[in-house]
């Protein structure tokens, strides 16, 4: 539950003929109190995501003013405690508490300047944030495309209905209407769809809030967009307040102008613009929130995008299907069922030669692991963990198994190390700190003993260094997943401008480009531009960085389950053994002695095989040999994984596995009969995310589901069968989904053939647990 609109906006500031870029998070209270507690949880998993800012911008209403103080001042330490190492100074320094009256206006409360730029910009960056955020731009993927009223063909359009799921939210829209409403003035409202009448009843309820002699009522009635103006025979007059949910075009201004002479132009509020037009000079006055990106001014918006008359439509030219839009309503009776069969052309290009580098010796020597965080005192774990301390050892013991990357790492220190370095401040984690070591034993022979530079933690630096010195800095890091510790250090770095600042990265494993281009932009700006740090990495790959609920942590809590209910039914004890081995398996895998999963992330076999699942030979994806023997588990885990997460991150619309809402790109039930491998086969149901294995949505491609299932039944104490028990736990915990008729035919068929306790268990679960969930 949100009850705080929360987000981040960033404005440029000029001094000195110089520009910065200043951070800002920004709190706006909804409400007429303030639940403290819920505030400090909100605040606390928003800096999960994000570094902490320059600056805060608290906003709330005049008659919250003494609440405000009270919480964001007087309390302010209990307020922001769950913020990860946050800079007290700094931050307690620059929180602005504002008040707004009942024209929207805001004013400091606490004696600080509001910023012209923050005032200038906040509010169409808060609108903005909450439009793309909540869907508001409805796109597709090219399987199909939308015809409008006007006749008009496109592949997106804007739909305000979509963002109106959270109060708070609604709310800060409303706040920012305020400025339109004249009590004195208006007594009805107009919305152009009832999908955004909640807006007008937010912004009633808001303006009440200032009146105390009165309560202000004013009715609210959709007039159903073009539709409703073509046949609607009322004449809105002066006193009406029109509310157009958004435009691309600002047509409709004109059309309710020449229709209706005696309201005027004022009275008219286009809450989200696109300028398709290059007609925003015309109308601004009319736009509350302006979506079009400018790469100056508004680099977070959305591009301009082209419509096409419905003679000469590129999308119907290339097979695309045209679905009819009718003000709010999408006439489209399913979705359409897309499967994706997995290719070799799928995996990203540097991946065979990646894990080639940092796969297994022998079983053993693992890099690629699975659960585990190193450093991580909470419940997050890694999904997937690259081991930096095991390849720095390699290094260390000149193995020749890492020579292709200690030969680019030491390359990468004597052509990117400036010579007049003052520090080597390293991440928290240990293998942030070897590497930090290893950097200065390459680089201390150019140094006098008196001049080497110093190695400081990421926490100690503000202690150590003197914000006058002057020189370089090496921030290094030995495997980055998100940034956030980095764009940390970026932030309290700005402080020391006589540093120039060097970030030096191991590996860099962020989820996909967009994310990587924009993590190395941020890291980059400073005050004289766009390159005024600069970012290096050694080694470059895109990963899924899925830490909270990961497989292993759903397994532990599924078998949780399972035991319960074994034990409740006074189950064959062996089975019960074996769930209780498994559990304390992973549970072993979060101690610094095991670091995670190598060779046991799936079910143990149950056919007297005690290596459990492996790879064979002419693995597609690999394009080298001798790995049968090498390899473990984790490391063909992380190939799959990797090759999923391109799927899903593909512009390629014929072969991803971005979802939209006529759209359901699914795995092909096929590729578990091209890729027969149990260990490949347990790797897809692993990395695969429910709505990827969601085949209760179409009856053909459940029964497909359903015929590959019995086949693994029927041969369940051979190899072809191997990862049965990987299926079942699977479909166990709702990930891969069938109709019910299917459903009950798997169980029936596992009931007649198999004899394995193991695998009654699971037949169990799922009777027990898994249908009584779905239809009770």
């Amino acid at each position: 539950m949100q009850n705080f609109y929360i987000y981040k906006y960033n404005y440029k500031e000029v001094k000195k003929l110089t520009t910065k870029i200043i951070s800002t998070t920004v709190i706006f209270c909804d409400n007429t109190k303030i639940n403290k507690s819920k505030l400090i949880e909100e605040i606390g998993r928003f800096y999960e995501k994000y570094s902490q800012t320059d600056k805060i911008f608290v906003i709330g209403g005049n008659y919250l003013k003494e609440e405000l103080i009270k919480v964001f001042e007087t309390d302010k330490e209990k307020t922001f405690k769950l913020i990860p190492k946050r800079d007290e100074t700094s931050l307690f320094d620059n929180i602005y508490i504002n008040v707004f009256d009942d024209k929207g206006v805001i004013k400091s409360v606490n004696d600080k300047v509001i910023p012209k730029k923050f005032k200038d910009g906040f509010l169409n960056e808060g609108l903005q944030n909450i439009f793309i955020k909540r869907g508001g731009l409805v796109e597709t993927e090219g399987t199909h495309h939308y015809v409008f009223p006007s006749g008009k063909h496109c592949d997106k359009f804007l739909r305000t209905g979509n963002i109106l799921l959270r109060s708070c939210e609604i709310y800060f829209i409303a706040f920012s209407m305020l400025k339109y409403l004249d009590e004195k003035k208006h007594n009805q409202i107009y919305c152009d769809t009832s999908s955004i009448n909640s807006l007008a009843l937010a912004l009633s309820s808001l303006k009440n809030r200032f009146i105390s002699d009165r309560i202000f009522q004013i009715p609210v009635e959709s007039f159903s967009s073009y539709k409703g103006l073509y046949e609607n025979k009322v004449n809105y007059k002066n006193n009406a307040l029109l509310l157009i949910s958004a435009s691309t075009s600002g047509n409709i201004l004109d059309y309710i102008n020449d229709k209706h002479k005696e309201i005027k132009r004022s009275n008219i509020v286009v809450i989200f613009y696109l300028d398709l037009k290059a007609k925003y000079t015309d109308i601004k006055d009319n736009v509350l929130c302006n979506l079009t990106h400018d790469n100056n001014t508004n680099p977070n918006g959305i591009k301009a995008y082209d419509s096409y008359d419905s003679g000469n439509c590129k999308f119907c030219d290339s097979g695309s299907y045209p679905v009819e839009v009718s003000g709010d309503v999408f006439l489209l009776e399913k979705p359409k069922i897309n499967p994706i069969l997995i290719r070799i052309k799928d995996a990203n290009t540097k991946l065979s030669s990646f894990v080639q580098q940092f796969m297994s010796v022998r079983k053993g020597n693992t890099v690629l692991r699975a659960n585990y965080k190193e450093g991580s005192e909470t419940s997050n774990k890694y999904d997937i963990y690259i081991d930096y301390s095991e390849i720095l050892r390699g290094i260390k013991e000149k193995n020749e198994r890492y020579s292709r990357y200690h030969k680019k790492l030491n390359a990468y220190i004597d052509q990117f190390v400036p010579s007049n370095t003052r520090f080597l401040i390293h991440l928290n984690d240990n293998s942030s700190k070897e590497l930090a070591y290893y950097i200065l034993d390459k680089i201390k022979i150019n140094y006098t003993k008196s001049s080497l530079p110093q190695i400081i933690s990421q926490d100690d630096f503000p202690e150590k260094i003197s914000k006058q010195e002057v020189g370089s800095v090496l921030v290094v890091g030995s495997c980055i997943s998100n940034g956030k510790n980095l764009l940390y250090l970026s932030r309290a770095l700005r402080n020391y401008e006589g540093l120039r600042i060097v970030y030096f990265v191991g590996i860099t494993r962020i989820n996909n480009a967009a994310l990587h281009k924009e993590l190395k932009s941020n890291l980059k700006q400073g005050m004289y531009g766009p390159e005024t740090s600069t970012y290096i990495e050694v080694e470059n790959i895109f990963c899924a960085n899925l830490s909270k609920n990961n497989n292993w942590q759903q397994e532990t809590e599924f078998l949780k389950k399972m035991l319960t209910l074994l034990k409740d039914e006074d189950f064959d004890s062996k089975s019960i053994k074996y769930f209780e081995d498994r559990k304390n398996t992973i549970n072993q895998s979060y101690s610094k002695d095991v670091k995670g999963l190598a060779d046991n992330l799936f079910f143990p076999l149950i056919n007297g095989n005690s290596n459990g699942l492996a790879i064979r030979n002419n693995f597609a994806f690999f394009n080298f040999d001798n790995y049968v023997n090498q390899v473990t588990q984790s490391d063909i885990y992380f190939t799959f994984n990797n090759v999923i997460n391109s799927l899903r991150n593909s512009n390629n619309i014929e072969q991803s596995l971005k979802q939209t809402s006529f759209v359901r790109n699914l795995l092909s039930p096929n590729n578990f009969n091209r890729f027969n491998d149990g260990i490949i086969q347990a790797s897809i149901l692993r990395s695969a995310y429910p709505e990827e294995l969601s085949y209760s949505i179409d009856f053909n491609i459940s029964l497909e589901m359903k015929n590959i299932l019995e086949t693994l039944i029927k041969y369940h104490q051979e190899e072809q069968g191997e990862a049965l028990l990987e299926f079942l736990y699977a479909i166990a915990i709702g990930k891969l989904s069938l109709k019910k008729e299917h459903l009950l035919e798997v169980l029936k068929l596992l009931k007649k053939n198999t004899e394995s306790k193991i695998i009654n268990s699971f037949t169990l679960y799922i009777e027990k647990v898994l249908m009584t969930k779905l239809y009770k």
